[in-house]
């Protein structure tokens, strides 16, 4: 089996250092006034606050936000997957920090493009005039989103002046074992139905664990090599920073963006969003067990 890395440059927001930038943020803020961070109660989220969306519902039309410029900021969310993206963007959702979803994927690519009538080149515009709110744009995005994306200019818009993320998880084994049990079963959310019990081959659980320990492997790469090329220092964030149940990450967020939040919407999101996905756990623990003996080989 291919070897999942180490994660040479994970660090975390209460490492040393990490105040000492919230200080130089804090004095940023402090000579940019007008764009005070923390909670506000003039800032409004456009999630209804009926329940966690699914990104079927964040496809649809109630969640386009018309604008007549482009957004004043974009927060970028990078990550492999099963590292709790689609949480991080729903909590940042209930705050009124942008619409964030991950808007490169082909789902989304085919359906926003659909209902909007729109050519692919034409694609990135339309998402900072329809898809910011309250100033911001925010989108999750994997690796090879951007590097199979056609038009390289995109990319270059997207991240130029963008708060970038890097969204990792530290226990690759877990990882692994959870992006193998969606590659087998079709289940990527919570949104999906409870799973029939199934069995599988040796040979089926080994290919999909393979599998699944390439695809995070090279995303990681892809990742590091962007960054890297690119002289990036994005913010490297633990998904057990995410799995939190409380809003300091998002507010550490809106302070990095220098913009209030709506914490009436943080809060019922995160009150909201509670439950891991429907999955078979035995499943994952089997997957587990061949990727850690693979890796005391």
């Amino acid at each position: 089996m291919a070897r999942l890395p180490a994660w040479p440059h994970l660090h975390d927001l209460t490492a040393p250092g990490f105040y000492s930038i919230i200080g130089a943020m804090k004095l940023k803020l402090a000579q940019n006034p007008g764009h005070e961070a923390g909670p506000s109660s003039g800032i409004r989220s456009v999630w209804p606050g009926d329940g966690r969306p699914t990104p079927a519902e964040l496809r649809r039309a109630s969640y386009d936000v018309e604008a007549a410029t482009p957004p004043a900021r974009k927060l970028l969310i990078c990550a492999a997957p099963r590292t709790s993206s689609k949480r991080l963007a729903r909590l940042l959702l209930g705050a009124g920090i942008g619409v964030p979803m991950e808007y490169f994927n082909s789902n989304s690519v085919r359906a926003l493009t659909a209902r909007w009538n729109i050519k692919k080149r034409e694609y990135l515009k339309n998402l900072y005039l329809r898809r910011s709110a309250n100033g911001v744009f925010a989108s999750n995005l994997q690796h090879h989103q951007i590097r199979d994306w056609p038009y390289a200019r995109d990319i270059d818009d997207l991240f130029d002046s963008a708060t970038v993320i890097h969204l990792v998880r530290p226990d690759k084994e877990a990882q692994a074992a959870s992006l193998a049990a969606c590659l087998l079963t079709g289940r990527w959310g919570f949104e999906e139905a409870e799973p029939e019990p199934s069995g599988y081959s040796g040979k089926q659980l080994k290919n999909a664990a393979r599998r699944a320990m390439r695809l995070i492997a090279e995303e990681d790469r892809g990742w590091n090599r962007w960054f890297e090329a690119r002289a990036m220092a994005p913010l490297v964030l633990a998904m057990e920073r995410v799995i939190r149940d409380d809003l300091t990450l998002v507010t550490e967020i809106s302070e990095r963006l220098g913009i209030p939040f709506d914490l009436a919407g943080a809060e019922r999101m995160l009150q909201c969003d509670r439950g891991m996905y429907r999955v078979d756990e035995t499943l994952k623990s089997k997957l587990r067990a061949l990727i850690e003996n693979d890796r005391s080989c």
